[in-house]
């Protein structure tokens, strides 16, 4: 009786199991899909590690506080919503929660726009300090921050920054899994502290090895392409057949609890037998390390801009080079500081190098025509510095001439040049050889002070250059500085027809009309583009581009100016202006009188001390006036662009398509981007394959649709009755998955009659429908109509019943 009690309650048991062998079962196999809930969690906590550990970790690797609460609260939910909001089995509850995040996001950039862009200021700061120290700068920019709170506002703009993180690595968590994407996504801004040799917290790479190791396991066991509503065997999305399953919630938590366990004891272990300082310690500077430093360090200061100019940062100086940039990039630490007395409203010029020939997109040296005119370099060079315009200035002194002391010290500028006010008398002008002020010796070397004695020009008599330019004597001038390039000639010719310059108009009103006809024609910005391959700088300039910056102006006016023989020359240097002069340091230690006298527009103005960065680099013009000499003209039109320095949602909206600050050579203050204008023929491209798209898409259906209704409407009227039932059949699994289960015609009809309150006569239309299927009979023309009728009504009913998104569906079929 025992044994019979047991007997059948092994029997219940085991039900539904194969017995191998008495008291051996084999289970029998069951199909379940895993917790939806736990499976959206388990993902979203390894998103959470990868983007808390990267950023975390980067912000301890620089000491940067932040509130650990709500940085940690914010990612977790933002996680937890974007994982649950992509595995929602309705795309449109997907759209709709990605609309709703996105009128929060918009309304949180409104709110806290200031709180994250002095996040993004304070972030930045603490970096390049950090850079200044480690790769021994001679200085670095400091940006300004609005909210003192920098707790606050960093945690801030790190939730911003997260937020982006997590949307992206999300939809991978669901799509790819892929470890190379993930580790580029996440670990790159890990690259930065580790080669400065900054050690993170061990907490944050304890996470970020747990999200790697965890993204590893489930890419190689496939289990992320299935959904917790995916029916076995068949995954939404995957095309090739392929057997697989859902991850089983409580091993998806082992697997996590296991790689925490496992890292936290690595990370300890490694923390006990070494010390972060030791660990330091056994890095050394070797060969590598010194060729990448500067790169790298630039990388730091100027952001990924740093990667886009072609000639290297030479302290805002080109050497005549055009074409080869899409702008110019400051890093605004001191080139040159200047000491002297204010005396005049004007700018303040100090010349660098001078171009004569334009070639192939640079104006080479004046010094490359030595031997024209008898001249030699101390020649060139007597006519470069203007010594006797100099001469003349000293000679006739009267109540509105001055001499003045300036003095330049190289911090961080070129050495190939010199850098002198106009106008400046050298005491011994041999010793200048081709710009070599030694033998050994190019231009200033770093560190060195240099003192010039100058007769600036304050006021300009009405006669210099109120003459025509065939009144001007050109016979001792260069004839370098009247020569237009074939190349150029005609785009050249055409500038000064469209500007309206004559042969009766004197210089001045050339030189004004040029100045006003850019100002209303070319706007001035600082981002031009790079002049495309085999392109010719100015002509591209004057005839396509028709915006730049001073570069573009300086070396078209130039030859402008020689088209209506005026002689010219091309000038980069250093500009400034008294508004950047009376912004600066006074020199307490010096006298005024030990620098200047004579004439001026400031009484009693005193020495004042002016560094001047890179960002004050520029380009100008030189034309030669009948009756004095060289002078300088300004033909570059002012900015009518902002230049507010780039911030946050800048940074944020490019996606690292700069870097947080450029300039161009003439001191402004942001980044130049590419010029896409040229490339507007992939907009065109793009709509010509989205068109076609379209149209092999309609085309598509409208194939579908002939062989559907060719098949429906043919002669032979049992395949007629039998391909219209299948096409209502196909219609119907369309609006219900459900009607796959109905396995014959009499589940199938009683199937219709309940969904669309139809009356058929279920065991009549089976019966036909089955002799025509598999017995090969054909109906008479009173039963085929009969049952085209009844198909007729079917299909009116699905469609009429059938809600908008599946209509359209229906047509589309």
């Amino acid at each position: 009786m025992a044994f019979g009690k047991k007997r059948k309650k092994d029997n219940e048991l085991h039900k539904g199991d194969l017995m191998v062998a008495d008291g051996i079962y084999l289970k029998q196999a069951v199909m379940k899909n895993g917790h939806i809930i736990l499976n959206c969690f388990l993902r979203a906590l390894i998103v959470f590690f990868l983007v808390l550990g990267s950023i975390g970790g980067f912000l301890s690797a620089f000491d940067i506080s932040y509130n650990v609460i709500m940085v940690v609260g914010i990612f977790m939910v933002l996680s937890m919503y974007f994982s649950f909001l992509y595995a929602s089995s309705k795309f449109l509850y997907r759209d709709l929660g990605y609309v709703v995040f996105f009128a929060i996001f918009v309304a949180a950039i409104y709110v806290l726009r200031i709180y994250a862009n002095s996040g993004f200021y304070v972030i930045v700061n603490d970096v390049l300090q950090e850079a200044q120290t480690f790769f021994d700068l001679p200085g670095v920019r400091e940006y300004e921050v609005e909210i003192n709170n920098n707790v606050l506002t960093v945690s801030i703009v790190t939730c911003f920054i997260g937020m982006l993180e997590i949307i992206v690595l999300n939809i991978w968590m669901y799509s790819i899994m892929s470890m190379f994407w993930t580790i580029l996504f996440t670990f790159p801004i890990m690259f930065i502290p580790i080669y400065m040799k900054l050690s993170p917290d061990p907490i944050y790479m304890v996470f970020l090895a747990i999200g790697y190791m965890a993204v590893l396991i489930f890419k190689a066991n496939g289990h992320y392409v299935v959904f917790a509503w995916d029916t076995p065997f068949k995954i939404r999305g995957i095309r090739k057949k392929r057997v697989s399953y859902t991850q089983d919630s409580g091993i998806f938590r082992q697997v996590l609890l296991s790689l925490a366990l496992l890292y936290a004891c690595v990370v300890l272990a490694a923390t006990g037998i070494m010390s972060p300082l030791a660990f330091q310690g056994r890095f050394k500077n070797d060969r590598l390390w010194n060729k990448t430093s500067e790169a790298i360090g630039n990388f730091l200061v100027l952001g990924f801009s740093s990667l886009y100019d072609q000639y290297p940062n030479t302290g805002g100086m080109s050497g005549g080079k055009l074409g080869g940039v899409s702008n110019v990039t400051p890093d605004y630490m001191t080139d040159l500081q200047v000491t002297f007395v204010p005396y005049s409203n004007d700018a303040i010029y100090l010349k660098g190098y001078t171009g004569g020939v334009y070639g192939e997109n640079q104006w080479l040296s004046i010094y490359d025509g030595t031997g024209k005119n008898g001249q030699n370099d101390q020649d060139v060079f007597e006519d470069e510095s203007m010594k006797s315009q100099v001469e003349a200035m000293k000679h006739y002194w009267n109540e509105r001439s001055g001499t003045g002391r300036m003095t330049i010290r190289n911090i961080g500028a070129d050495t190939a040049y010199l850098y002198y006010p106009y106008y400046t008398e050298f005491q011994d002008y041999t010793i200048f050889n081709n710009h070599n002020l030694l033998a050994t010796t190019q231009g200033i070397p770093r560190g060195i002070a240099a003192d010039y004695y100058f007769y600036p020009k304050i006021v300009w008599e009405d006669n210099i250059g109120n003459v025509t330019p065939a009144e001007i004597d050109v016979s001792e001038i260069n004839p370098d500085f009247l020569d237009v390039p074939d190349k150029n000639k005609d785009v050249i010719q055409d500038i000064c027809s469209e500007i309206g310059l004559n042969e009766n108009m004197t210089e001045n009103e050339i030189v004004d009309a040029v100045g006003q006809f850019f100002e209303d024609n070319y706007p001035y910005t600082l981002r031009p583009g790079r002049t495309p391959k085999n392109e010719d700088f100015i002509n591209y300039f004057l005839a396509k581009n028709k915006k730049g910056y001073c570069a573009h102006f300086a070396s078209s006016a130039v030859l402008i100016f020689r088209q209506m023989g005026i002689p010219a020359r091309y000038v980069e240097g250093y500009a400034f202006s008294m508004e950047t002069v009376f912004a600066s340091d006074e020199a307490a230690d010096s006298k005024p009188e030990d620098y200047y006298l004579g004439f001026t527009l400031f009484d009693d103005a005193p020495v004042m001390k002016v560094d001047v960065s890179d960002a004050q680099a520029h380009a100008w013009v030189e034309v030669y006036a009948e009756g004095f000499g060289w002078k300088t003209v300004e033909v570059t039109p002012g900015s009518n662009e902002a230049t507010d320095e780039d911030d946050f949602w800048d940074a944020f909206g490019q996606l690292f398509q700069g870097g947080i600050n450029s300039g161009s050579s003439d001191g402004s203050n942001v980044l130049s981007n590419l010029n896409l204008s040229k490339y507007l023929w992939i907009l065109y491209v793009i709509i010509g394959i989205i068109v076609l798209g379209i149209v092999i898409m309609l085309l598509r259906v409208l194939i579908r649709k002939v062989i559907r209704y060719l098949k429906c409407h043919q002669k032979n009227r049992r395949d007629a009755v039998i391909a219209r039932y299948a096409d209502i059949c196909d219609m119907i699994r369309m609006c219900d998955e459900s009607f796959n289960h109905c396995r014959s015609h009499r589940e199938q009809l009683e199937y219709i009659n309940s969904k669309y309150g139809l009356s058929v006569d279920v065991e009549d239309v089976k019966e036909q429908l089955e002799s025509m299927s598999f017995h090969d009979e054909y109906p008479d023309d009173l039963a085929a109509d009969d049952l085209y009728r009844l198909i007729a009504a079917i299909h009116k009913q699905i469609v009429k019943s059938a809600k908008l998104k599946l209509k359209i569906r229906l047509w589309f079929r």
